[in-house]
């Protein structure tokens, strides 16, 4: 009936090595190393347990959905997702496994439907930045409908990127996965909302 009936906010730690691996070859200009995934190493490793790596460099795409690339029929999205995927942008699970550096995909993903303990992916809203003092910030909302005739609980919060990896794209890849401190219970009719926010302060 339009009542907020829970509320959860938390800081997240949980950047995994695929995070770090798209930093250091941005911020060094390096490319990826070979199939072996793990410290020293730069590649990405997907959702299905794929190592991708070659001669190229990793790059994230545009933070707007659908647009076109040089005049090519590819799209790349960033972070953001569409309606009813449930592999790319904000995704949520059931997982209740500790968070873990080495993550690549969330432990549990609840699928976008209708069918018990699933949930209907809303299309992520556009970003939103903004800047305060020395403070710059990229906000992300996603909405979460429930029409599976039950309850459904949310334990884990992934942020899935889509970019170019190995000179393919689009490839998408798990960048964070934060465990909830508590279970967010969504009701049979309720709807969810989780906003992800990545801020950087610059120095005075």
């Amino acid at each position: 009936d339009g009542k907020v009936i829970q509320k959860h906010r938390q800081r997240s730690h949980s950047w995994v090595r695929n995070a770090y691996n798209h930093l250091f070859c941005q911020l060094a200009s390096l490319d990826h190393d070979d199939d072996t995934f793990g410290a020293g190493k730069l590649n990405i490793k997907a959702p299905d347990g794929t190592i991708w790596y070659g001669p190229y460099n990793l790059c994230l795409g545009y933070t707007v959905q659908n647009r076109t690339i040089e005049g090519s029929a590819e799209t790349y999205r960033g972070y953001r997702g569409g309606a009813g995927e449930d592999d790319m942008g904000i995704i949520v699970g059931s997982g209740t496994n500790p968070e873990s550096f080495e993550d690549y995909d969330l432990q549990t993903k609840i699928a976008n439907g209708t069918g018990a303990g699933q949930l209907s992916y809303v299309e992520q809203e556009a970003m939103s930045e903004s800047y305060a003092g020395t403070t710059k910030k990229n906000t992300m909302v996603r909405y979460f409908n429930n029409n599976s005739g039950g309850d459904v609980g949310v334990n884990e919060v992934g942020l899935y990127a889509e970019g170019v990896c190995g000179g393919s794209r689009p490839r998408v890849w798990l960048q964070c996965r934060d465990k909830l401190a508590s279970t967010v219970t969504v009701p049979d009719t309720g709807q969810m909302k989780v906003t992800h926010t990545i801020q950087l302060t610059y120095p005075a």
